[in-house]
């Protein structure tokens, strides 16, 4: 049976997000996260977590059965109350909610969220392996250029929507991207998750926000753009330019940056690739990639990028290459890639470098946008 829409029981969000009215004897009685065989419950339902399966910097995640249907199992992202690096589960929220009252396609569906004393969680939709996982799963370690070419119009497609919602991701990479859970259903659907250094481009009235002085270099360095290494304030052409490096990994396999300790070195190269290394850099790609390169380079802070002008290159480049974009993804031909991309450990772990920028007229980190952004904090609606 389909899931409950998704409520919010709670007050109003802001109280949920920063509440620390929380006794000392609750905070004793909980847990710090939540264990094994524990019941979560909430006004739409409750769930049995099962097993923890993944943890990182920022939060963990759980699969969680339905209590009144064991079959119907959800993904549960947890986030401790306090000493968090960085609070992420409110921006998930947001914009995951944001998405789904858009009717938007390819974002996991949520359920619920709620807290407890110890920690804050989201119940949502349970889905596949990320295309990080899928990639290294391969022993050349990087997609057919169809799947690769099919991966690309999708997540443009998806970067396009959250773009139009007026949101930034600023962390897009393949380990952000899953597929489908249902081998026969939904695996050639990829969704976009984890929206933990997301921040709106336009405020509630859908003005640009102009740019601050300076900005945390946050995401993850490999995929990072040259205005988050310049510590400036990123905006959609930023995102798509993480997603063509990723592109250019997903058809070629490994950034030659990715082994780089220094975030430093790896700015420097990415400035490379759009001279003397460019060459280097996209042999073994479509041509076509070099034109999209150049259209996101191109487009300026407060420009709308051109995702009509990429999603044509992508075709093209596979009408040039005599690929078949209708034919299925890799994983849904070599189904062994779906095993093994559960034994596949996790790479690229999202940062946040706090390198202070001399002479800055504003606040170089992204701790509290709230102080620099209108940030809309009514309580998420019911799902239509």
């Amino acid at each position: 049976p389909p899931p409950p829409p998704f409520t919010s029981t709670l007050p109003s969000l802001p109280v949920w997000l920063s509440s620390s009215a929380m006794s000392a004897e609750r905070e004793e009685e909980e847990p710090a996260l939540p264990q094994v065989g524990m019941i979560i419950e909430h006004d739409v339902g409750k769930w049995r977590v099962l097993r923890n399966i993944a943890s990182g910097p920022f939060s963990d995640v759980f699969i969680v059965s339905d209590m009144s249907d064991s079959r119907q199992k959800y993904a549960m992202k947890v986030e401790k109350q306090h000493g968090n690096i960085r609070a992420v589960l409110k921006l998930d929220v947001m914009v995951l909610s944001c998405m789904q009252r858009r009717g938007a396609v390819g974002f996991p569906r949520m359920v619920a969220a709620g807290r407890t004393s110890a920690y804050k969680y989201l119940v949502m939709q349970m889905l596949g392996p990320d295309l990080g996982k899928l990639r290294r799963s391969l022993p050349e370690k990087r997609f057919s250029l169809a799947t690769a070419l099919k991966v690309a119009l999708q997540t443009v497609d998806r970067l396009h929507a959250l773009h139009d919602a007026g949101w930034l991701c600023r962390d897009v990479k393949a380990p952000n991207l899953v597929i489908g859970i249902n081998e026969d259903e939904d695996n050639g659907q990829i969704y976009m998750l984890d929206f933990g250094f997301a921040r709106r481009f336009r405020d509630s009235e859908g003005n640009l926000i102009p740019p601050r002085a300076s900005a945390a270099l946050v995401g993850t360095f490999q995929y990072a753009p040259l205005a988050a290494h310049a510590h400036k304030d990123q905006s959609p052409k930023d995102d798509l330019e993480s997603w063509f490096y990723m592109t250019v990994e997903l058809i070629k396999g490994p950034l030659p940056w990715g082994s780089f300790k220094d975030y430093h070195q790896m700015g420097d190269y990415k400035r490379a690739i759009r001279n003397e290394k460019r060459a280097d850099f996209l042999s073994g790609c479509p041509d076509e990639l070099g034109t999209i390169m150049d259209s996101i380079d191109q487009t300026q802070f407060f420009e709308v990028p051109q995702y009509e002008l990429i999603s044509r290159e992508l075709r093209s480049a596979a009408a040039r290459a005599d690929v078949d974009l209708e034919m299925p993804f890799d994983w849904q031909i070599q189904r062994w890639m779906l095993r093994r991309a559960h034994f596949v450990g996790d790479l690229g772990e999202s940062n946040m470098a706090s390198e202070r920028i001399a002479n800055a007229t504003t606040t170089d980190d992204d701790d509290d946008d709230r102080s620099s952004l209108p940030v809309d904090t009514t309580p998420p609606l019911e799902s239509r």
